[in-house]
């Protein structure tokens, strides 16, 4: 049995595993690459032929494991997928968005390539969209939904189950156990991304008790996260200082998960009276049809915010709160003062939410709020790091504006959170990976598991393949 690493290898994004038993091939995620540096990758062929795939299992919905599917049907899969209910509508909010957004950024490459005479046809096929919304719909028809906790047999003695990742609304993480040539059952984790403990609207990720082998994020392998309590009234004082100074709060914010988050942070806020007049944009359709989505599936709610629904508040709305779809009501809040506009991305790589940082960072009353982890190469990273001047639309803009990292809303467990997780397995792994974490942090992460916990940890480089004995 061998595993390749075709993505999240020493890097944030790409999620992409192979595993070949010799009687079955399989992909955990198939996600897209993110950042500057690294989105090019995502039009590279595929280190494996897509034909040859049985089956895909999909942890989650973000982009970074699920956004190459449907370059992986395109180009020959006709395997299932594997996931959850909510994995998969989330999955098509996302996947359509990203088809949109390339089919868009295509065109205006078309209009540019026809006035300019150095842009040969070869550039310009280059620069074609990796997939298209017909492409989408295909690979929706590929899915295959299970609950979570079930063991199901599949084909040449495989057996699998899914289990709560606590990340995102869906989330999983994967058991999966096989039969080797010489019959004996071989058993595999992957915890997919693992989400903090305490969350305030899904269940607490589960623990795993006893594995062959464990892949394992390390996003945050090398810092330890506020408490979740402190953060909101970081928030909080930052939405009040923000009402006396009469500037805007920008959030560039993650559709999924995060946008929902902070949503019933603010519905709390507001219905106990500790903020009053403020006005809240939500500036982001596929934030929106995520909040949708979440609405349907309130059993993958935790305690409190089920009885928040008991007694018949909605989470996710609250006076004040304003939805903006079309892109002509979103050019109307440049008019806006002393307002909230959450909008995407969340690491500022593209969408509405540059046009508010264009016409708002230069304003040394304007406060940015960054919730989520933001890739190395990305405008959120410049941000982050207080880069004196950043680009926008290809123009310099300097960076007055008030920043602010709140990292306990992650939705990834912190250094703590993974090794108590991995602490779960006691001393049966024969052998741990790191994946889904900048190469320093994988090596610092795996430093400290094998000292402490006393197991033979990994980290793969890209396209790495190992034998599992």
């Amino acid at each position: 049995m061998k595993i390749k690493f075709c993505g999240a290898a020493r890097t944030v994004t790409g999620s992409c595993y192979l595993v070949d038993t010799g009687e079955v091939r399989f992909l955990v995620d198939c996600g897209a690459f993110q950042g500057y540096d690294v989105e090019g990758k995502n039009k590279e062929p595929f280190p494996f032929d897509p034909a040859s795939i049985d089956y895909v299992f999909l942890t989650h919905a973000h982009y970074d494991h699920c956004g190459r599917l449907p370059k992986l049907v395109k180009e020959g899969f006709h395997g299932r997928i594997i996931s959850t209910q909510p994995t998969r509508d989330l999955s098509k909010i996302v996947l359509l968005d990203s088809a949109k957004l390339q089919r868009e950024e295509y065109e205006r490459f078309q209009v540019k390539a026809k006035n300019a005479s150095n842009i040969t046809d070869a550039v310009i096929t280059a620069n074609s969209p990796m997939y298209s919304e017909t492409d989408v719909d295909a690979t929706l028809e590929f899915f295959e939904i299970y609950p979570y906790g079930n063991s199901v047999k599949l084909k040449d003695g495989m057996e699998f189950r899914m289990r709560d990742a606590g990340h995102i609304l869906g989330s999983s993480m994967m058991e999966f156990w096989v039969k080797t040539e010489a019959g004996r059952s071989r058993k595999l984790v992957f915890s997919g991304d693992i989400g903090q403990p305490g969350a305030r609207i899904i269940k607490d990720p589960d623990y795993v008790r006893d594995a062959d082998y464990v892949i394992c994020e390390s996003t945050y392998g090398n810092r330890l996260h506020k408490s979740k309590d402190e953060t909101v009234l970081e928030l909080l004082s930052i939405l009040k200082q923000a009402q006396e100074d009469g500037g805007n709060i920008l959030i560039p914010s993650f559709a999924i998960e995060r946008t929902q988050e902070i949503l019933y942070e603010m519905n709390l806020f507001i219905e106990n009276k500790l903020l009053e007049g403020l006005e809240v944009y939500l500036d982001s359709p596929m934030a929106s049809r995520a909040t949708e989505v979440f609405k349907m599936y309130p059993n993958f709610y935790d305690e409190d915010a089920r009885r928040l629904l008991e007694k018949g508040d909605d989470p996710f709305e609250f006076p004040g709160f304003k939805i903006t779809e079309s892109s002509d009501e979103s050019k109307r809040l440049i008019n806006k003062h002393g307002v909230v506009i959450i909008a995407g991305s969340g690491m500022c790589t593209g969408g509405r939410i540059l046009h508010h940082l264009k016409n708002n960072i230069e304003n040394p009353k304007t406060h940015i709020v960054i919730v989520g982890y933001q890739v190395e190469g990305t405008l959120g990273r410049q941000l982050v790091e207080n880069e004196p001047t950043v680009r926008i639309f290809g123009k310099e803009y300097e960076l007055n504006a008030k920043v602010h990292t709140l990292g306990g809303f992650s939705a990834h467990a912190d250094q703590r959170d993974l090794r108590y997780w991995l602490r779960g397995f006691g001393h049966s792994p024969k052998q741990v990976f790191l994946t889904h974490g900048d190469k320093e942090i994988s090596i610092g992460f795996s430093t400290n598991i094998k000292a402490e916990l006393k197991l033979d940890v990994q980290v793969p480089e890209m396209d790495e393949e190992f034998e599992l004995k």
